[in-house]
């Protein structure tokens, strides 16, 4: 794994997520949907996990956020700055808008969530539509969007929250090709801006070779860590021009061969 980044005084960086000997087991008379994961996230790295499906790596997120008990095993987040527990958020594939709020009022979520005095919502709401770059939708309601704008709402009101670390679930597998690609270059430049850690579940290769630091990829059930790449493409990255060089490529095809192991 990626050693963590040090400390002025050479003594370890605490890693933002540390995971070690994760076991998740739903009905002892099958496998476990985990078996024995151990992970670390360093602060502000982006990494992204890949598997077959059905080898437990939305469940991992569960269990990170709390929405899934373990059966064993260590998940500890690191606490954020000033010693406040550290704030959590999650991104699922589908859009989890309210469909009787607007675009405003969705994003609002984020913030009252957050503890955004309700003086500085406007503010706040205005900067994030901005960053999305849905201007001109503020009053709009889901139904009105399409797949990717309603994505972009939820992305926005996940900073809304301003979480310490971001788990994002397939968040842009339900989209065209070219609206992934669209989505995934406005991701990347969003925390290019922040450097907040990312886990970031995927089943598409190219999509995670284009955006993380790091590639984890899992075995099918019980799921584990099967290989760990670092990514080596220099950032600020263009997801789109990237798959033009023959070691994006390279790397796909090794993953590839990993995951046909398991085939």
């Amino acid at each position: 794994m990626t050693k963590s980044d040090m400390t002025s005084d050479m003594a370890p960086a605490r890693p933002k997520l540390f995971i070690e000997h994760l076991s998740v087991v739903f009905n002892d008379d099958i496998p476990a949907a985990i078996g024995d994961v151990s992970l670390q996230i360093a602060e502000g790295e982006f990494v992204a996990i890949v598997g077959p499906s059905g080898c437990g790596k939305s469940t991992l997120l569960k269990v990170v956020a709390g929405l899934q008990a373990a059966r064993s095993g260590t998940v500890e987040v690191a606490r954020a700055p000033g010693g406040r527990d550290p704030k959590i958020g999650f991104m699922f594939q589908r859009d989890t808008l309210l469909p009787w709020a607007t675009v405003t009022s969705n994003i609002s979520v984020g913030c009252e969530l957050s503890g955004v005095p309700k003086d500085k919502h406007a503010e706040r709401i205005a900067s994030l539509i901005s960053l999305v770059r849905l201007q001109g939708y503020e009053n709009h309601y889901p139904s009105a969007l399409s797949g990717g704008m309603r994505q972009r709402v939820s992305l926005a009101r996940l900073l809304a929250f301003e979480p310490d670390l971001y788990l994002m679930d397939e968040p842009f597998g339900a989209l065209d090709y070219q609206t992934k690609i669209v989505m995934g270059r406005e991701l990347l430049r969003i925390w290019e801006a922040s450097r907040r850690s990312i886990v970031f579940v995927t089943h598409d290769i190219e999509e995670a070779v284009a955006l993380a630091d790091r590639v984890i990829v899992m075995g099918a059930r019980p799921g584990r860590i099967v290989a760990s790449h670092d990514v080596m493409f220099e950032r600020p990255r263009d997801p789109r021009s990237l798959r033009g060089d023959p070691r994006f490529g390279s790397l796909v095809q090794t993953i590839w061969s990993e995951l046909a192991i398991d085939d």
